[in-house]
């Protein structure tokens, strides 16, 4: 294979595999998964009942209207998740107070880490005090945790979306700042393909992100595949594939990387 063939089959595949994440993290995906909710609904056999799902911010939450009494709640709540595909199943009332509750967390947890600058196109204002507080906070939320992806692919793993979601809260609350999204992987495969896939996580995470409030034009995403291990010497190491975030003051420019 020569040099321009193995470029183009280089950049088709980072096209599939950004296509694919966004795909699989984004407004079509949540659209199967209402159609898909639906049909278990109908399948229930519940009259006056509606089904749509949450998509500010977009997650796998499916929102029953139409129905009040608990042992029918129930029963349709067994009946959704039994698949695995939902992550929660709420009804009207109860979705209206989560939203309360979590309008009040959010002013508790991130007025002291907010520049007060709306979260638009602002990528400057913030000082470095407040970068670095944010920084700790991104920090301490994700240690321990990690952004998995399906083996080889951009396909973010439905385990995962929890970890975007909270993400998304405190970078959300991190205004004034430019977001680094740093894709890595491990060195079982070639160099080329590492950084493909690389790029396309971090376009992947930056997608979720975004759709999830962060502003697009504050996000920078970047593939590094295999050249920065935190395990040397270890080609498989699970430690060396990871989603990194950094926080900075200056301008976010757009997604960078083919």
């Amino acid at each position: 294979m020569n040099g321009l063939t193995k470029g183009l089959v280089g950049a088709g595949l980072a096209s599939l595999l950004a296509y694919g994440a966004h795909s699989m993290t984004g407004a079509g995906f949540i659209d199967r998964l209402e159609t898909d909710a639906q049909s278990a609904l109908a399948g229930a056999g519940v009259e006056g009942a509606e089904l749509t799902m949450q998509r500010d911010p977009l997650a796998r939450v499916a929102i029953i209207s139409g129905v009040t009494d608990p042992a029918e709640q129930e029963r349709i709540r067994a009946a959704l998740l039994a698949n695995g595909t939902l992550r929660e199943v709420r009804f009207s009332d109860e979705a209206v107070a989560s939203a309360d509750e979590a309008g009040v967390a959010e002013v508790v947890n991130t007025e002291e880490l907010s520049t007060g600058i709306e979260d638009t196109e602002a990528v400057t204002g913030a000082s470095d005090e407040q970068v670095a507080d944010c920084q700790t906070n991104v920090d301490a939320f994700m240690e321990g945790k990690s952004i998995t992806f399906q083996s080889g692919s951009a396909y973010i793993s439905p385990a995962s979306t929890a970890i975007i979601e909270g993400l998304s809260e405190r970078l959300t609350a991190c205004t004034g700042m430019s977001v680094a999204v740093g894709g890595h992987t491990d060195a079982t495969g070639g160099d080329e393909i590492n950084m493909t896939v690389s790029q396309a996580r971090a376009d992947a995470v930056s997608a979720a992100l975004s759709e999830r409030g962060v502003a697009e034009a504050r996000i920078t995403a970047t593939g590094y595949g295999s050249s920065q291990p935190l395990v040397e010497g270890d080609g498989a190491s699970e430690a060396n594939r990871r989603i990194e975030f950094t926080l900075d003051a200056g301008d976010a420019t757009g997604s960078e990387g083919e």
